[in-house]
């Protein structure tokens, strides 16, 4: 139950107006985004921030990387990370950068969910499917 709260409050406030406010994809956008949601293994908040430094300055280099937001918890246990990328091209170019630090990231937080949104290809999906991603459609709406 606390995941979901915390995933629709991050969904909440990825909807929300504001000056900062980026489009969202559209239907039939090539763009993938999604939210993910981990726990922070007891005792390893300090290390974790420091290494999401270090992961953040190189996420910053991928052109395909259009966002990259890393929130915590006020009791520093529950992370969440929305991501979007132009298209599957740049999140596998994005998994493949991200390599570098998954082993250490994942010994400091256990993912809980990955909800994803937009149309993955084939090849992201597979690069995901250890992370047993939910997968989203988009039925109805709009991006400003």
């Amino acid at each position: 139950m606390r995941t979901m709260m915390l995933t629709l409050i991050a969904l909440g406030a990825m909807m929300a107006p504001g000056a900062a406010q980026t489009a969202k994809p559209a239907a039939g956008s090539s763009e993938v985004f999604w939210v993910f949601t981990l726990e922070v293994q007891p005792g390893q908040y300090d290390q974790l921030q420091q290494l999401v430094s270090q992961i953040v300055a190189a996420a910053e280099k991928e052109p395909g990387t259009l966002e990259y937001d890393w929130s915590i918890s006020a009791d520093h246990t529950t992370l969440t990370v929305v991501e979007r990328y132009a298209d599957s091209q740049a999140l596998l170019q994005h998994g493949k950068d991200f390599g570098q630090f998954a082993k250490r990231f994942f010994t400091l937080a256990k993912p809980t969910s990955l909800v994803v949104f937009g149309a993955p290809d084939a090849a992201a999906k597979k690069a995901i499917a250890g992370l047993n991603p939910v997968y989203m459609t988009t039925f109805d709406g709009f991006s400003r």
